[in-house]
């Protein structure tokens, strides 16, 4: 099953002409929870026109013809009204006449009718901050502000400081969430909003899709709010200051380490596997894919050497972790606590028990400084525990990017292991290439194994 980010990858590659999609973070927008006391209407969907017949006959307008006349409609249309009334027994004939009476039902029915009067009532609303909305997110979806900064997503700005009023809260907005919201025959109508009362700050999981154009300096964002680029907290975010305010930066490119003349002569370009890769769609999608597409499709998945664009780096190591069958190798100079964190290690450990050689090299530099202590640690007590399958080492100042699973390698400028959490939040528009043909990916497997061997 595909996640997320693969989804959203193959969704939005191409979404803005001229730029390239380089990233997917994970990030939240800012919500309170508010607490509103309304002033607010109950109704029963009841058709006007029978309203009309049975308030008539109840102020004594008793014939089809002075009904017809004082509304001003064609006859026709008030006898059948007057039928199906009849047929919902609101409605008998005075026997011998042209008149009809109210029924005991009817009579009742028609109480209910007069005697709809608004109540107050307390609503609990979600509300967001970023468009400065009502909005009708589930309170089971939203993080404490800790937890998540803890899953180091990035925080989005508040479009206003200030506390929310009963101004911020219009009886419009929330009329159209309750109407989103409805499955019930019964309808209440907010007619007025009478207090607003802010309770608690939370944040809701979105994510944002970070495009660029390294030539131009160019950076935008889209946000992702339940799976879909919302133009609205697109639009917000802008105006709140967008990727500056956020601290995104795009810096100059990063150099895509060049391979072999040979398996450069094969490798086939990223404008070319951009362009495939934007075809594929989600497995459920699979079969509206019409035979010629999905041929060339097949023919990137069987291709030996290509491009790795920057978002499918991600995906390629998180397939390296769920996949992996025999072997994994990754080299990178720094490793970051925010790449690295509980579920990456608990990964790490099933590959291990299932029996998965793994090598793991970093550093840069005199000392570990770029990296999180705590994390080479973790990685140190992991290697520990499983000293015939797991090396974890301490390279000599290494500028390899490489990722090596099974008979799969992909050499890039791409720091595997801390691509998130980096202070300043600058982009580089980064390549790489993968390889899977057999015999030079068994090759460059035993040259690293090698390098990380000799200084472990």
């Amino acid at each position: 099953m595909l996640d997320t980010d693969t989804i959203l990858t193959r969704r939005y590659a191409n979404a803005r002409p001229g730029l390239q999609l380089i990233a997917i973070e994970d990030a939240a927008l800012p919500v309170t929870l508010v607490g509103v006391e309304v002033l607010a209407q109950e109704r029963k969907p009841f058709p006007l026109l029978d309203e009309f017949v049975l308030r008539m006959i109840d102020t004594g307008v008793v014939e089809s013809r002075k009904m017809a006349q004082m509304l001003g409609l064609d006859i026709r249309l008030i006898e059948s009204t007057v039928v199906d009334q009849m047929s919902a027994d609101n409605i008998s004939k005075v026997p011998g006449s042209a008149r009809f009476a109210l029924t005991s039902r009817g009579k009742n029915t028609t109480v209910d009718l007069v005697s709809i009067r608004p109540v107050q009532q307390q609503l609990s609303i979600s509300f967001d901050r970023l468009v400065w909305g009502p909005a009708a997110y589930p309170k089971e979806y939203l993080l404490r502000k800790s937890d998540a900064e803890a899953e180091g997503r990035t925080l989005l700005p508040a479009a206003r400081s200030q506390q929310l009023k009963a101004l911020d809260v219009t009886a419009q907005s929330l009329n159209a969430l309750i109407s989103e919201a409805s499955n019930s025959d019964r309808k209440v109508e907010i007619l007025a909003v009478q207090k607003v009362r802010p309770k608690t700050h939370r944040y809701l999981p979105v994510k944002l899709l970070v495009y660029a154009d390294s030539t131009r300096g160019e950076l935008q964002l889209g946000v992702v709010v339940d799976d879909t680029i919302s133009q609205n907290h697109e639009l917000a975010l802008e105006r709140a200051g967008g990727a500056q305010a956020l601290g995104f930066s795009i810096g100059q490119p990063a150099d895509r380490p060049i391979l072999d003349e040979d398996l450069e002569e094969m490798r086939i370009p990223l404008e070319q596997v951009t362009q495939l890769r934007s075809q594929l769609k989600a497995p459920e999608e699979a079969n509206e894919l019409p035979m010629d597409v999905l041929e060339e499709v097949s023919e990137l998945g069987r291709s030996l050497v290509r491009s790795v664009s920057m978002p499918e780096h991600r995906e390629l190591l998180k397939e390296a972790l769920a996949t992996t069958n025999r072997r994994l190798l990754i080299i990178s100079p720094w490793i970051k606590g925010a790449v690295v964190n509980t579920q990456f290690l608990a990964s790490l450990e099933r590959l291990l028990r299932r029996g998965v050689s793994i090598h793991i090299g970093h550093g840069y530099g005199n000392d570990d400084s770029g990296s999180d202590t705590r994390v080479l640690e973790r990685l140190g007590n992991l290697a520990a525990r499983f000293p015939e399958r797991f090396v974890f080492t301490r390279l000599k100042n290494t500028h390899a990017k490489i990722l090596i699973f099974d008979g799969t390698w992909i050499s890039t400028s791409f720091n595997w292991l801390s691509f998130q959490g980096s202070p300043d939040r600058t982009y580089r528009m980064e390549e790489g290439t993968l390889v899977r043909i057999p015999e030079t990916v068994d090759q460059q497997y035993a040259q690293y194994v090698e390098v990380i061997t000799e200084q472990s």
